[in-house]
């Protein structure tokens, strides 16, 4: 509640004179089409990603690891509300990437409120313990997903990035999720072959 409170409601408040200094529009008539305002989250995700991707990874480096992050790896199990659970400056560090979206993006007052959704809707989606089999989250290419982030939390070494995978291929950071994955699947064919 404090960092939702004390931390994000200021930042969220400080978009205002954003707003106001760039004159940003909010009314009907020049709202963009709805898949102009799509593709921009997609692009706002992207940034966001990557932002998220880099700096995650630093902040788990030995030496500041226990000072910063540590307290969102309090749950080794995550749950929804638990995704805002942070160290104040984890939120400050991290929560940036949210805003470059926006500073890069924003056209209209209606893309904040569609890329806020978005993100919160993502987040909270990674951090339920849930993969849902038919969550249209899944359908985004590359989309992470509960699985992805759970296995983060259990075993607190790769999987860094937010939302896509690609950063974490391409740096061979998800080497262990995918020989997790790997046994369990064998797993559950030897345990199918046993039932037969």
């Amino acid at each position: 509640m404090f960092n939702h409170f004390c931390v994000q409601l200021p930042l969220m408040c400080g978009v205002y004179p954003f707003i106001v200094y760039f004159n940003i529009p909010y009314d009907w008539e020049s709202m963009p089409r709805w898949c102009v305002i799509l593709s921009q989250c997609f692009g706002c995700a992207v940034v966001e990603d990557a932002w998220h991707y880099f700096l995650h990874r630093l902040l788990h480096h030995k030496r500041i690891y226990k000072y910063i992050h540590k307290v969102h790896h309090e749950f080794v199990a995550p749950f929804g509300m638990q995704a805002e659970y942070a160290h104040p400056l984890e939120t400050i560090i991290l929560g940036a990437g949210f805003f470059i979206g926006i500073l890069i993006f924003t056209n209209h007052l209606i893309f904040i409120w569609a890329w806020v959704i978005c993100r919160l809707t993502e987040t909270i989606d990674v951090h339920s313990g849930y993969d849902i089999p038919l969550n249209p989250l899944h359908l985004v290419p590359f989309y992470a997903g509960a699985r992805f982030h759970d296995f983060h939390h259990m075993n607190f070494i790769g999987n860094y990035a937010s939302t896509f995978t690609w950063w974490d291929k391409l740096f061979g950071t998800d080497s262990q999720y995918e020989s997790y994955k790997a046994k369990v699947e064998k797993q559950e064919c030897v345990g199918e072959r046993k039932t037969k």
